[in-house]
């Protein structure tokens, strides 16, 4: 049952490295003015919409990562109820054969 509990612990760790990495995601890339959507006429227009694209691309990123993480712990989760589930069937077995000796 340690494997089983290794493995929830490794995806914990995974989990919470993708959670962290979701808090971190909207500082990445260009600020706004990089693009400057504040030019006048075709330049401006496309620097703000390539910043819009941006933004939401981040965001569809950020819930991706967060779903992920979520993913990995409800996954973490049910190996250490397995594992439980393993050891308190490995105990009654253990008890019945004491038991039939």
């Amino acid at each position: 049952m340690d494997a089983l509990h290794d493995l929830a612990g490794r995806l914990d760790d995974a989990g919470e490295t993708l959670a962290r990495l979701a808090r971190r995601l909207p500082y990445a890339g260009p600020p706004e003015a990089a693009l400057d959507p504040t030019s006048p006429g075709r330049p401006g227009e496309i620097g703000r919409l390539l910043h819009r694209q941006w933004l939401t691309a981040l965001d569809d990123r950020i819930r991706e990562l967060s779903a992920a993480a979520d993913r990995l712990a409800d996954t973490a989760a049910a190996l250490r109820s397995a594992a439980r589930e393993y050891a308190d069937a490995d105990d009654a077995v253990r008890r019945r054969l004491a038991g039939e000796a």
